[in-house]
């Protein structure tokens, strides 16, 4: 038998008969209560909401340890380390989405891979804070405060393999949070008798807050505790202590068991669950929020940072201005999720990020000065905060809604290879090329809205046949 929270053909029926031969396991879309009576759909609602929340938090909190020594990576340690580091992890990403995530999902269920990626997050985090205790000599800046000024052959070595483990956690913990998503949203859907697509817009919404408002508090933590005399190394090594609990505390969570039916795919099927899907159109058209994301991000970070906001606001006033983007999309995420449409919320987030490509574009026809800007350069930030909640929420929705059941760990390593792809790709053509991202912006932003609005019909028109 294969595990019991794998996304196969398992619906109620299944459920039941598999919880009856092995009692130790309880599935959270079977039909039996814990005293084996049958459980009525209020509770069995609750169960299952408690379940995503406790998914949620942990996640979240697991996740935000790992960005803030990515985010500091740069700085902590010789700029040249963190720049291979953060390299290797967003190209391992890239790879470990299309054919070991799938295969770890596939074989573990959604619950087994989270749990997989959440330790190899923590192990990434250990590693950060060995290596930025490991620098070979360490001096001042101009603000006075410590940097490293050459490395050494152990702060090389942690980090790269921390780096490379980073990745693999990354590919394998988002599918599979994916994959668990669309499991949730489906089994919900039936219990409370509501269409998918509502559930899925509902979820993604909330989900999106949770991630959105840990990820600001872990960055201000870091910041706050570094203020206060910590280390960084000292405050890496207490975030990579909370992503190890975070991953215990998740071993709470029930498995969640998808309603679709799908033949048991074999081992050649599971590694190739991604790759398989790439003759489907319908794919690649979902493609451009993730791609207008990735490139809209790396325009900001590496051009509206360093040409206008660091040089008018400070450079301290960076991390300020990313948290407003953070927190902008935490909100964003909550009213997109009201919204009766999806393909209006992704016209929305693109309208946004259309808006800072044409923005920019002005400012060098000489319409507009942003050199003289000062604050209202937040208005940029506040455009991709809103964009960003698009792709935090809306978009997990829209995948799980194409691609249900057995399809979904596939289909959710696509959605993250398309990302990665996109930063990896700016990180390429960082530097000299970072003005002219604009462009890719501005072309992709305006295809993201026709794009979904086609795959939706093509949906449609297959339903129907």
């Amino acid at each position: 038998k294969g595990p019991v929270d794998s996304l196969h053909s398992l619906g109620p029926n299944s459920a039941t008969a598999m919880a009856q031969t092995e009692p130790g396991v309880q599935l959270l879309n079977t039909d039996l209560g814990e005293d084996g009576a049958p459980t009525n759909a209020e509770v069995r609602s609750k169960q299952l909401r408690s379940n995503f929340w406790l998914m949620a938090f942990t996640f979240s909190i697991n996740h935000a340890t790992v960005t803030t020594p990515f985010v500091f990576a740069s700085s902590v340690l010789l700029e040249e380390v963190g720049f291979v580091g953060n390299a290797i992890l967003n190209f391992g990403t890239m790879l470990t989405s299309l054919f070991i995530a799938p295969y770890v999902c596939t074989s573990l269920g959604s619950k087994g891979g989270m749990l997989v990626g959440m330790s190899l997050y923590a192990v990434y985090v250990a590693c950060s804070a060995v290596a930025a205790s490991n620098c070979g000599e360490t001096g001042l800046d101009k603000n006075g405060h410590s940097i490293c000024k050459e490395s050494s052959t152990v702060q090389w070595g942690t980090f790269v393999v921390g780096s490379i483990v980073g990745g693999l956690g990354a590919g394998i913990l988002w599918l599979s949070e994916g994959a668990f998503f669309a499991a949730t949203s489906e089994v919900l859907a039936e219990v409370e008798n509501k269409p998918a697509p509502a559930l899925t817009a509902e979820l993604a919404g909330r989900f999106a807050i949770v991630y959105l408002v840990f990820e600001v508090l872990a960055k201000l933590g870091a910041t706050g505790l570094s203020k206060a005399g910590m280390s960084f190394p000292a405050i890496f090594f207490v975030y990579a202590g909370l992503a190890v609990a975070a991953a215990v505390v998740f071993c709470f969570a029930k498995p969640v068991v998808s309603t679709k039916p799908g033949p048991t795919p074999s081992l050649c099927g599971k590694v190739t669950a991604a790759v398989s899907l790439w003759p489907d159109v319908k794919i690649w058209l979902l493609s451009f929020t993730n791609l207008t994301f990735g490139f809209a991000a790396a325009f900001m970070n590496g051009y509206i940072n360093a040409t206008f906001t660091s040089k008018q606001l400070g450079t301290g006033t960076v991390g300020t201005l990313a948290s407003v983007t953070a927190l902008v999309a935490a909100g964003g995420s909550f009213l997109f999720a009201m919204l009766p449409s999806k393909l209006v919320a992704v016209f929305l987030g693109s309208v946004c990020f259309f808006g800072i490509a044409l923005i920019c574009l002005i400012d060098r026809a000489g319409g507009i000065e942003l050199e003289h800007w000062g604050w209202g350069l937040v208005l940029l930030y506040i455009l991709q905060g809103l964009g960003r909640g698009v792709y935090e929420s809306t978009n997990k929705g829209i995948f799980a809604d194409f691609f249900p059941g057995p399809l979904s760990p596939g289909a959710f390593g696509n959605c993250m290879m398309q990302s990665t792809a996109a930063f990896t790709i700016c990180f390429l053509l960082s530097g000299d090329f970072a003005a002219e991202l604009v462009w890719v912006v501005l072309v992709l932003s305006s295809c993201t809205a026709p794009a979904l609005g086609l795959a939706q019909l093509l949906k449609s028109r297959q339903s129907k046949e």
